[in-house]
């Protein structure tokens, strides 16, 4: 039979569409040894997945392997399981989109930041829908974001203006750019910005809370006029990080670490130990507060994260 390789370009339940190097697009499944041989649900191939395999016929592949991934992004799945469910492979940038309305929560934000990170990716958040507030909200809401995301950049956009600049920087060819967000912020709108078509469908922003309609509900990959390739995905509210590595948080909170490393103190808790510098940054405003606080409220998660990869390392030995 004849081998091919491709790209996963769509991804949807059982579903899967397969790029291959041609530019065609032909239906993709795994085959009955690959599912025997995988460990767990993130074994299988997702959108961005570059897989090997051969054609059954001129319209179908089986998927026998999945090449090493460069990254890949992954949430745990809903309710109390610890599984992870993949989103994207193979993605350079994160952008993290939220909108200028009601959408925005920066305890979300932080979460997905965290997600990203984990995943061997590099975030960008992205505001959108700034044409709902003036330029003095935007320049507030901009201002809390870079000061909340240390060292995280941040771009604006809206339906009405071109893309950002700054934005359009990191679609450069042959990288896989995902989308992440929690439903109805622009994610879709945007897209058909960067493709210049309407290729997703868009809805309305809902009167009662002023969010957008859920509209995407599968993975897609899309290739833009540059050759950069985006994918958006379906919105995200639960955010669980049961499977992220505790590596995740030192890129989230590195501020913080890199000042408690001239405490006085090695064992510092930052709390009213002389000699802090967490406090005293806080104190002469070089470190937000409330970045501190939610360091605070992570640090329960942190050291589970820390004691489940310590018992898992010592099973393996």
């Amino acid at each position: 039979m004849e081998k091919t390789k491709g790209i996963v370009v769509f991804q949807g339940q059982d579903i899967s569409k397969i790029k291959q190097e041609d530019g065609s697009i032909i239906k993709g499944r795994v085959s009955g040894k690959f599912r025997q041989q995988v460990l767990q649900p993130s074994d299988y191939p997702v959108v961005g997945d570059e897989v090997l395999g051969y054609l059954a016929d001129e319209n179908q592949m089986i998927i026998e392997a999945i090449t090493p991934r460069k990254s890949f992004l992954q949430r745990k799945v809903a309710g109390n399981r610890q599984d992870e469910q993949g989103i994207a492979a193979n993605v350079s940038t994160v952008f993290i989109t939220t909108s200028a309305n009601q959408d925005f929560n920066l305890s979300r934000l932080e979460r997905f930041t965290t997600i990203v990170w984990d995943s061997g990716a590099t975030p960008v958040l992205v505001l959108t829908k700034t044409d709902l507030v003036s330029e003095s909200e935007l320049e507030v809401l901009v201002k809390e974001l870079e000061t909340y995301f240390y060292g995280i950049s941040v771009c604006v956009t809206n339906c009405f203006t071109p893309v950002n600049e700054d934005l359009k920087s990191y679609l450069k060819k042959g990288d896989i750019i995902a989308f992440i967000g929690s439903s109805g912020v622009g994610k879709s709108t945007l897209l058909n910005q960067l493709l210049e078509d309407d290729i997703q469908a868009t809805k309305e922003i809902r009167e009662d809370d002023a969010r957008g309609k859920h509209t995407t509900t599968s993975r897609h990959l899309f290739t833009l006029p540059n050759g950069a390739m985006v994918i958006d995905t379906p919105g995200m509210r639960e955010i669980g990080l049961g499977t992220m590595s505790s590596m995740a948080f030192d890129h989230q909170y590195q501020v913080i670490y890199d000042l408690a490393k001239s405490c006085r103190f090695s064992d510092c808790r930052h709390q009213s130990e002389p000699g802090c510098q967490v406090k005293e940054a806080i104190e002469t405003g070089n470190l937000a507060e409330h970045v501190f606080k939610s360091y605070l409220k992570m640090e329960r998660e942190l050291a589970f994260l820390k004691a489940k990869e310590e018992r898992k390392n010592r099973k393996t030995r």
